[in-house]
Parts: C-alpha cells; sequence; structure tokens
C-alpha cells in the first residue's frame, strides 16, 4: 500500500514541492501525500532524490 503511494507521489510533477532554491520540500510533499516525512525522505534518499 505504501509503495503504490509513494509511486503515485513520485508520477506528480515535482516542481511543485520544490523551494525556490531547487531543494525539494518534503514537509509540502508528507502533507500531501499523507505519507510520513520519515518515510518519505528514506525512500527519496534511496532513490537518490
Amino acid at each position: 500500500m505504501y509503495q503504490a503511494k509513494l509511486n503515485n507521489v513520485l508520477s506528480y510533477d515535482l516542481s511543485f514541492y520544490r523551494f525556490k532554491n531547487g531543494k525539494l520540500n518534503v514537509s509540502k510533499l508528507a502533507r500531501c501525500s499523507g505519507l510520513s516525512r520519515g518515510f518519505l525522505e528514506k525512500h527519496l534518499w534511496f532513490r537518490g532524490l
């Protein structure tokens, strides 16, 4: 279930979740997706994002 949500989140346009300096805003991504910030940080780090 979490993997499906994660894949769904990563299929979005990630530019909406970026700060002006280009870094990914993980907190905003977590709020919009319903996944925890720690879970997202871990899996985004695995994927190199």
